[in-house]
């Protein structure tokens, strides 16, 4: 009997809820809505005579049929992704390609960046931003900067950096009279936050080690990235938990506090990306080269790697 090859929209679908363990944020970057997707999941599953995702009111799960199926899939929708962005857009010569996170990008990188473009003239770059791990490749990049797992086999990765993770808030939140203040204070205050970074989130590690109960806590939305965060704290509509390289300027500047005295060490390091394919590049070298040596200028990293 011939097997049934199904749809490229299903197929697209069941990737992206795979990558992101989420209907909605599927729907969001697919342009559907959220009934669409959950339609050609369930076509999907209907084509393929097994059920491939565990659904419930919090969370979605591959099935194990659904774990051996989504590696194939994933591939192969990257790699007409990826075909499909070499025929639209050639490659621009002399162009350098730098991917991280929205984070890294806005709060750490372009601030430098200048200073690199001035030591290069002759060089251009192109910053890209993500916001999901895992889902950088679809993007064609010469250097990557990521706190990964997952680590992917078409990419050699080196260990850039460790940093530590803190509440930061606006000076007038808290109303207390000298600071370092008691961590207990949290549990009357709003905390802000990104999507986590591997099984546990930020605040529940922080709140852990400071023993103090994050069940107890208050949350309030979770952003996308943490500029957004940051804008969030900046206009008082709560505490959020922050990166040490991406705040130690408004610290510097006054404009946000480290309310408590406690740090904790991110839970997962930094490392540069680069294609394991790819030929020798001196630009790649030059800019690989800078941002070591920027790194360990940076007061807020460790660049002696303890988290394995």
């Amino acid at each position: 009997m011939a097997t049934r090859i199904p749809t490229l929209t299903s197929l697209r679908a069941f990737e992206a809820v795979a990558r992101f363990r989420s209907f909605r944020k599927a729907a969001d970057e697919l342009h559907v809505t959220h009934a669409a997707v959950s339609h050609q999941i369930k076509t999907l599953e209907q084509n393929v005579g097994v059920q491939l995702f565990v659904r419930s009111s919090r969370s979605v799960e591959l099935t194990p049929e659904g774990q051996q199926y989504y590696p194939s899939i994933r591939e192969h929708i990257q790699g007409i992704l990826a075909a499909t962005q070499r025929l639209q857009y050639p490659d621009e010569p002399n162009v350098l390609h730098v991917q991280s996170y929205n984070s890294f990008n806005t709060m750490w990188l372009q601030p430098r960046l200048a200073e690199f473009l001035q030591d290069n003239p002759t060089t251009r770059v192109r910053i890209i931003s993500s916001f999901e791990d895992g889902n950088y490749d679809i993007h064609r990049f010469d250097v990557g900067v990521f706190n990964a797992p997952p680590f992917d086999p078409r990419f050699d990765y080196r260990f850039l950096f460790e940093t530590d993770i803190f509440p930061v808030c606006v000076p007038n939140l808290m109303q207390v009279n000298e600071l370092p203040a008691a961590p207990a204070l949290l549990e009357s205050e709003i905390l802000l936050s990104v999507p986590n970074t591997g099984d546990k989130s930020d605040w529940f590690w922080w709140l852990h080690e400071a023993g103090l109960d994050p069940d107890r806590m208050t949350y309030g939305p979770v952003f996308d990235h943490y500029p957004l965060v940051r804008e969030a704290v900046l206009s008082g509509n709560g505490i959020g938990i922050a990166r040490a390289p991406f705040v130690d300027r408004d610290l510097a500047s006054g404009r946000l506090i480290k309310p408590f005295e406690h740090t904790v060490s991110e839970p997962l390091p930094w490392f540069v990306a680069t294609r394991k394919e790819s030929k020798p590049d001196p630009g790649v070298d030059r800019f690989i080269e800078w941002l070591v040596q920027e790194i360990k200028a940076d007061p807020t990293v460790r660049t002696t790697q303890t988290i394995t």
